[in-house]
Order: C-alpha cells, then structure tokens, then sequence
C-alpha cells in the first residue's frame, strides 16, 4: 500500500488521527488499549503516540494517553475564525434568554453537521468530536434545513459519500423519503426532527443566510421530546425565526462597512 492507503491520504496521516479518535473514545488510552484497538504493531502506535507527543496533542499521565490541551485551542480558532462568530454567539445569548430550549449554530462541513457555538449537553460529550462530526446531515433538524437549499446533486453527493445510517428506529433510511422530507422543509421554512439523531430528543433548525443569499448554517432550539406538544412547537418555531433575523440584520449591519467603501471606489 505504501505511503498512501486506498482513500488516496498519506497512510501515516490516518494512523495519527485514528489514535487521536481512539483516545477521545476511551476518554484516555492505555499503549495495550490502543494496540487492541487498532490493530497495529506496539511499535507503530509508540512512534505516533511520541510524535503527537512533541507536538502538544497527546500527553501521557501514568502511562495512560489523553488529548492536550493544544485541541482547545484550536477549538477556540475554528469557532472565532468565523466572521460572524460575535453575531452567532449574541444571537444563541438571546435566544438562551428568551426560549426554555437549548440554542445552538451549526454548519455543514463535508456533508456532515458540526455544532459550532452553542452550550448543549451532548456537544460535551467527548464522542461529540469522534470523526470531525458525529450527526448526519438527514438524522438533523439543522441537517435538514441546511441540505433543503441545496441543489438535488449536492444532497446526492453527501448521501453517496456516507449513506444514510440510522442511530435510531426514527431515522430516514430512504433517498425518497429523505426528498420528501426536504421539500416539506422548503415549504414551511425549517427543519424538525424527533429522535432521529439522539433518542428522545427533538430540535427545530432554521437557516441563516448571508446578505449575499448564500447558506452559512442552521440556528437550532432542540430539548427533550416529552416536553414538545404542538403549542410549543410553535412558540419555538416563531422565536427561532426572530432570532434568524436578528443575526440576519447583524450580517447586513457587519458588511455595510465594506459596502460603503465599495461605493465610494
């Protein structure tokens, strides 16, 4: 196989973040928990584990592996390279204070859904960052909402790319039935979804847009399912939109700067 593996990635690339996913799995790895693990030689996991090592990303406390603190500070610059970041986290505050639901913002990045800002329980969870992303873009609310403005052919690539699995007896496990659900999403403005990526658990997404039209991600409200009846639906549905368009007018107000200047050019 060589330096590259099938995927077309540098072999020795995988092997490292296959240890960092496994170490975040076990919540800290012994060397012989890793080697079980992976199926790879004491030797192979040793080097790795050494370079990740000097690098800051692994640390070994009385010969068992956890993360370093240096992925929190790369957490940090993923959420606040953002543009918008200040207006995403104003908007969650608000929303925080105004719903009884927990408010998040969460982007589609290589057709999976990642939770950017936010202060959900299951987002601190350390399976919460297993693969980059854990939730599939079909078993989410935001999911949803997100992939219903995308053209037919993008939503198709994605579900080539990683299927559509099902975490839960709810899940959509058909391309058909995924379409329906995405014109039914274009129809009424948002996405809904009830125990299909987390049991129990129900979340409505809404799409904010750019002032140039185009989809930065998905606001979302989302609790537990028991507590959801058709009254407070609908009271969340109307506060997710007030806050859309309260980060909406925020985008419009960051960019009339440069708009300006543009004009006088």
């Amino acid at each position: 196989m060589g330096e590259r593996d099938a995927g077309h990635g540098l072999k020795t690339t995988a092997v490292s973040l296959e240890l960092i996913e496994q170490i975040l799995e076990f919540e800290g790895a012994t060397m012989a928990e890793l080697v079980e693990a992976t199926g790879l030689a004491k030797s192979t996991v040793h080097s790795h584990l050494t370079t990740l090592a000097e690098y800051g990303y692994v640390v070994n406390s009385d010969n068992r592996y956890h993360l370093g603190s240096k992925f929190c500070h790369l957490g940090d610059y993923v959420r606040t390279r953002k543009e918008y970041y200040r207006i995403a986290q104003e908007t969650i505050a608000w929303l925080d204070a105004e719903s009884s639901m927990e408010a998040d913002f969460t982007v589609e990045e290589h057709g999976r859904i990642v939770s950017l800002y936010g202060d959900l329980e299951f987002a601190n969870s350390p399976r919460f960052l297993i693969d980059g992303s854990p939730f599939h873009v079909h078993t989410t609310a935001s999911g949803k909402a997100i992939i219903a403005e995308y053209p037919e052919s993008r939503v198709r690539e994605i579900i080539d790319r990683w299927g559509l699995p099902a975490p839960t007896d709810r899940t959509i496990t058909s391309e058909d039935e995924l379409f329906e659900e995405l014109e039914r999403v274009r129809e009424q403005g948002y996405g809904q979804a009830e125990g299909e990526a987390i049991e129990g658990f129900w979340a409505v997404g809404k799409v904010v847009k750019s002032p140039r039209g185009e989809v930065l991600g998905s606001l979302n409200l989302s609790g537990p399912a028991y507590v959801v009846d058709e009254e407070t639906k609908a009271t969340q549905v109307e506060l997710l939109s007030r806050g859309v368009e309260r980060f909406e007018q925020g985008l419009v107000e960051m960019y009339q700067p440069t708009a300006a200047t543009d004009g006088e050019e």
